[in-house]
């Protein structure tokens, strides 16, 4: 027999915002809309049929179920209608007005569970900013909980509205299940195996089919549900029952099942009976299948068409509600005083009361959404002058009601900020000890210096293949998370960068239910499409660093390859709020290969850890063979064809018959095995020694042995390498091109030698070599220079300008 499972879920949009209209005859529609939910309140009190019904209602109304006002004139209401509604008053009377009270036991004695929702039934798609959609979500959330004591697992969405994105709001305020059109679970990306069943979204919220048709059936005023039965097992026969996890979702409209609860009862009563269906809750569903339940991503969807008219007609509303909600995110954005929270408190009640006006504007509701405007206006207009307390106090008595705000509003920055620092998103493919080349050392020494300056950074970065995925808190405000890429197995490097930027979207999206980030900086293209698409995901703004491009470093685009990665570049740079780069070289790069604005660009030249680095052990490198008492040259850095290393090679050749001079070439890379062979085949085995990867003291050792260092780059944007040389005051030899050129001043702070030029190279090491004392006051110079202008307190500031001034701007879009 072909069976499935099935829920019921029942809905009510119930006027709650008449209530406080100083006309009776309005304050009758919550009343008469009351009346209602009392009878399913007693019709499921009297149900015998074993299945729980799910309720989704605006919290706000169980807010209002305790108001004396309320309790007061829905008895006098009930009173005067009791001949028409004799059950429902005398009911009332039996639970002594308490309402909630009955709620409980119908939860306890698993007869009924309650869906949050937005607080006011608004439609979310319709809010527009971070802070209008959390406050929707979590006053709800926090008015079951004070009121019934109540932790809701389960989301409804108001006329089954929903847009991509809001998933994650849902897991951020740790609810996991709720309800969407099947249609838009057929066609999510991928599509489920199979057709009829929940599905789970990216960001981890389980979510149940909602069948056009029976949802039509269900709620047609017209329709007295004779075919249902038909209806359910025609759905059930296009299933697949192999896994047996279809699931039917039997929604209907509080007063239509009220209406037809009987009928309903007895068909589903019919349908369990013969093993067609058998109910299950959300939370057993997903215990039940959650290994098999399929991830997708899904779009847009509704359950109800959009009233265009309505929009059109009352656009200006709709303009009104989304200024006061950005003009809130301002203000919350700001530590405010206990009487401005009052101001704001008071603020949001008349923005939520708003958007509950209009996700069901009429006509009738227009002089509600003109005072709730008006009086929000003036709310605002109360922060630039001398208010009167007591007229605010008074504007506090009027809407007794969303006590949770206040608590709900602070409490939430001090979740979030509680530490009050600005949170960083830095994503990076290297950091120590996984580094390929100066990238991981740039971002390590930033990190130190952003903690410094007072932000909390969260780093994520590639884990080393052969270990496992690790969180880790490195130290105060600096917590790094190494991922493992989806295909860390893969030898084809796009793909394998490609299952790497997977991996790091999913683990912000993680973390971004625990953390409120505040900007992204990403560094290079490798890790660009993650942050691109979490900059959408999280609408926080995306700072990237170019350390290098691929046009640069090969003198052109010639390749497929080299299309792609470029074309990778461009993307990371377009769909980025501000560039940082390490020269004015690489500044001119990036605004003529990517016709990127100037004005986008931001300067900021590496840094280098300024420490004593002379006290360093010579044991370190006392295995290495070669004699430490020659005059050593030394080179290291990325074994590729644009460091030039070529060059240094044959310059060396011309020292082969100078038995006290010995070059040391340090470092890893493609070229490794060539200058390996091009040693061997020059005979320059006692003139240079190629050392392969090189520990930090190892590397440390040789600087402080050395008498020259030389860095003969084609092409280099900036030359961290430089730096470290310089750090220990040793003179310089560098190419003049790219960034190196703004290091360096000739035969002051270093030496400059054309890039590629091998009698020039050599006349400039012979002149370092000849001229000792020149030689170490160049050296000394060049230390003075770092410690002036690349110290990382310094790149810390300037890299804090532009992260404030980046996120002060998005700020100010959003208000505008």
């Amino acid at each position: 027999m072909n069976y499935s499972y099935f829920q019921a879920v029942v809905y009510a949009d119930i006027p709650f915002l008449p209530l406080f209209s100083p006309n009776k005859e309005e304050r009758n529609e919550t009343y008469i809309a009351s009346i209602q939910f009392i009878r399913f309140l007693q019709l499921l009190e009297q149900q015998t049929e074993h299945y729980i019904v799910q309720l989704a209602i605006a919290p706000i109304y169980y807010e209002i179920l305790e108001l004396p006002l309320f309790k007061e004139e829905m008895t006098a209401f009930l009173d005067a209608k009791k001949e028409d509604y004799p059950e429902e008053y005398q009911y009332w009377l039996d639970k002594n007005k308490q309402l909630n009270e009955t709620i409980k036991n119908l939860i306890q004695n698993n007869k009924l569970e309650l869906l949050s929702s937005s607080v006011t039934f608004s439609t979310l798609p319709n809010i527009s900013t971070r802070t209008g959609i959390k406050l929707q979500i979590e006053t709800g959330l926090s008015i079951l909980k004070s009121i019934l004591g109540y932790q809701a697992k389960g989301f409804w969405f108001p006329e089954g509205r929903y847009e991509p994105g809001l998933d994650l709001y849902l897991k951020k305020a740790g609810l996991e299940f709720s309800f969407i059109g099947s249609e838009t679970i057929n066609y999510s990306d991928p599509a489920p195996v199979e057709e009829g069943t929940a599905v789970v979204s990216p960001h981890d919220i389980l979510f149940f089919p909602i069948q056009k048709n029976l949802y039509g059936m269900l709620n047609d005023s017209n329709n007295q549900l004779i075919h249902l039965e038909k209806e359910i097992v025609s759905l059930l026969d296009k299933y697949n029952h192999y896994r047996q996890q279809s699931i039917i979702s039997i929604t209907m409209e509080l007063s239509r099942f009220n209406l037809n609860k009987k009928k309903l009862d007895k068909h589903l009563t019919y349908l369990m009976d013969e093993g067609f269906v058998v109910n299950i809750s959300p939370s057993m569903y997903k215990k039940q299948f959650s290994r098999d339940i399929d991830k997708v991503h899904l779009s847009a969807s509704y359950l109800e068409p959009l009233n265009e008219k309505n929009i059109e007609k009352y656009g200006q509303f709709y303009a009104a509600s989304s200024f006061i909600e950005k003009e809130l995110q301002k203000w919350k954005s700001l530590h405010l005083s206990s009487e401005a929270n009052r101001i704001i408190k008071e603020i949001e009640k008349e923005w939520l009361f708003l958007t509950g006006l209009l996700s069901s504007v009429k006509e009738k509701n227009r002089s509600n959404i003109e005072r709730c405007i008006e009086s929000a206006l003036q709310l605002f207009a109360l922060f630039h002058t001398n208010y009167d307390v007591n007229e605010l106090i008074s504007k506090e008595e009027k809407f007794p009601v969303l006590h949770t705000l206040s608590e709900n509003s602070i409490q939430k920055v001090e979740t979030t900020e509680k530490n009050g620092k600005k949170k960083i998103l830095l994503l990076s493919w290297e950091y120590p000890p996984n580094v390929v080349g100066g990238l991981g050392t740039h971002v390590a020494g930033l990190c130190e210096s952003l903690i410094k300056k007072d932000y909390e950074v969260h780093l994520i970065t590639a884990q080393d293949i052969k270990k496992e995925a690790e969180d880790r808190k490195e130290k105060e405000g600096l917590f790094v998370y190494r991922v493992k890429p989806l295909y860390y197995f893969e030898t084809n490097f796009i793909h394998w960068i490609g299952g790497l930027n997977i991996s790091i979207w999913d683990k912000v999206m993680k973390l971004a239910a625990l953390y409120s980030f505040d900007m992204i900086q990403a560094h290079d293209w490798l890790v660009g499409p993650a942050a691109i698409s979490l900059k959408e995901e999280l609408d926080i703004p995306l700072i990237s660093t170019i350390h290098a491009t691929e046009h640069g470093r090969n003198g052109g685009i010639f390749t497929e390859m080299q299309q792609f990665i470029h074309d990778k570049e461009k993307q990371l740079i377009e769909a980025s709020h501000s560039i940082i780069v390490c020269s004015e070289f690489m500044k001119e790069e990036v605004t003529s290969v990517f016709q990127t604005e100037r004005k986008k660009i931001n300067i900021i030249p590496n840094g280098i850890d300024i420490q004593d680095k002379q006290e360093i052990s010579y044991t370190y490198i006392q295995d290495l063979p070669f004699n430490k008492q020659k005059r050593i040259i030394f080179a290291m850095g990325r074994l590729v064809k644009e460091k030039g290393f070529g060059t240094l090679l044959e310059a060396a050749k011309q020292y082969k018959q100078n038995p006290n001079v010995f070059f040391v070439l340090a470092g890893v890379g493609p070229m490794y095995d060539e200058y390996k062979e091009y040693i061997e085949k020059n005979n320059l085995a006692s003139t240079v020694f190629l050392t392969g990867y090189l520990q930090e003291e190892k590397k440390r050792a040789l600087y402080q042995l050395a008498e020259i260092a030389v860095i003969p780059s084609y092409y280099e944007p900036f030359g961290i390498v430089a730096l470290e040389s310089l750090v220990f005051a040793k003179p310089t030899i560098v190419s003049n091109t790219g960034g190196l050129k703004g290091i360096v001043e000739h035969k002051k702070t270093g030496v400059l030698t054309e890039p590629g030029n091998v009698e020039n190279l050599v006349q400039e090491i012979q002149f370092l070599l000849d001229n000792e004392m020149e030689a170490k006051e160049i050296g000394k110079n060049g230390r003075k220079l770092v410690e002036q202008l690349f110290c990382w307190n310094r790149i810390g500031d300037e890299t804090k300008r532009v992260f404030e001034e980046v996120m002060m701007q998005n700020k100010m879009k959003e208000i505008v």
